[in-house]
């Protein structure tokens, strides 16, 4: 973006904060501090942009931002704000679509509305949306249990360290993490949402730490599959609370229309809906939402020095090769029959399943006939990816025992 329009941004926030405070005062839930945009913040500011300036598409909506945005729209009516952040990852666009498409509808929320866009650099490299993140950059969705504990939000005790080993020990993205956590912080959302896809082929599903019946219906606007987790790997959701729930959102697949589709429904829900969140009273008669429940996954990941491949046949001489359609098995069931790729080598060598007390447990569910990789009992799998780098950085796949 060229700095005359990035100067422009910054023009009309200055502008149009006074006749936003005038146009929509504080409100009973929030201090006139919270009401006003922030004074310092590693997030640009845009407040209210009319429906003109989101540009022509999503990519030219893309080009348009900064940097790291923070988006507010201002609400129909009092109460407290409701919260979104998309584009953790560069390459997962559908909850951008759906922010610039409720844009270019001129859709005013029902209440004020705060959306946070973080990792534009890493979706704007060329060729566009491509790059989970950039080259040596850490993952910011990996950040915020650190960055929680630094700054003593959200539960955290604050730990002790100078303002000299912070500055030299802390990356962009810790400090951008940081900075995300602080806006969540003095704003006090009644939720929020962390909007995702899956690198692959994939239905769409939501993820949260404890299932109640807030959870699960922030996640019933965009799907009936939930994932219950307690994986502790410094995501967003993780922070979440009974009074400020957390859920993460995966559309699914990144390539595929229905879930820019899916994301644009499911934020207009969150935008106009009121009462999206059933009173929490121990006592008090909740709906069934039907909501299809997978409790507690494990990761299969490399073991250190392993590689990856995808192909018909095994194409290193140690590791794994998954099989190239491997897709196909997200949410669906699986059994010792299916085949899920070849490994040459030991096991223990290529694959490791760590589970919630760190034992390892990757031979409890598969095994090899030969070369062949097989599952040793029923499972269901999701978030697999056929992409080598996510596999390599992250994990091939999540396993949940039906």
């Amino acid at each position: 973006m060229s700095t005359e329009a990035a100067q422009d941004i910054t023009a009309q926030a200055e502008a149009q904060s006074e006749a936003q405070e005038a146009e929509h005062p504080t409100q009973p839930n929030q201090t006139k501090e919270q009401a006003q945009p922030p004074a310092q913040t590693k997030f640009h500011y845009w407040d209210n942009p009319p429906p003109t300036a989101a540009g022509k598409s999503v990519e030219h909506f893309l080009e348009l931002l900064p940097g790291p945005t923070h988006i507010h729209l201002s609400g129909q009516q009092p109460g407290p704000c409701r919260a979104a952040v998309t584009l953790m990852h560069g390459n997962e666009p559908s909850g951008l679509h759906g922010v610039f498409g409720l844009i270019k509808e001129g859709l005013r929320p029902l209440q004020d509305m705060e959306i946070f866009i973080p990792c534009v650099d890493a979706a704007r490299h060329e060729p566009g949306f491509v790059y989970r993140t950039l080259p040596q950059q850490k993952d910011i969705n990996r950040c915020f249990a650190d960055a929680a504990q630094r700054d003593g939000l959200f539960g955290h005790e604050k730990t002790q360290a100078t303002a000299q080993t912070y500055t030299e020990l802390l990356s962009e993205r810790d400090l951008l993490a940081g900075e995300l956590l602080l806006q969540l912080a003095r704003l006090r959302p009644e939720c929020c949402l962390d909007i995702h896809n899956t690198s692959g082929a994939s239905p769409a599903f939501g993820v949260a730490t404890f299932k109640d019946a807030r959870h699960e219906a922030l996640v019933s606007l965009f799907t009936r599959r939930l994932v219950i987790t307690g994986i502790k790997l410094g995501a967003l959701m993780e922070l979440s609370s009974k009074t400020m729930p957390i859920v993460t959102i995966e559309c699914g697949g990144a390539a595929e229309t229905a879930s820019h589709e899916r994301a644009l429904v499911g934020l207009r829900r969150y935008f106009t809906e009121p009462d999206i969140l059933p009173n929490s009273a121990p006592d008090s008669t909740q709906p069934d939402l039907g909501m299809e429940l997978f409790h507690q996954p494990m990761r299969l990941e490399l073991a250190a020095e392993s590689d990856i491949s995808f192909g018909s046949q095994p194409l290193l001489t140690e590791g794994v090769t998954l099989l190239p359609d491997v897709e196909r098995f997200n949410f669906g069931p699986i059994s010792p029959d299916d085949q899920l790729g070849f490994v040459r080598g030991p096991l223990e060598a290529s694959l490791s399943i760590k589970d919630y007390h760190g034992a390892e447990r990757v031979q409890d569910f598969f095994c090899l006939q030969g070369e062949a990789l097989y599952p040793r009992r029923s499972l269901k799998l999701f978030m697999v990816t056929t992409n080598p780098d996510i596999a390599r950085r992250d994990c091939l796949f999540y396993i949940v025992e039906p």
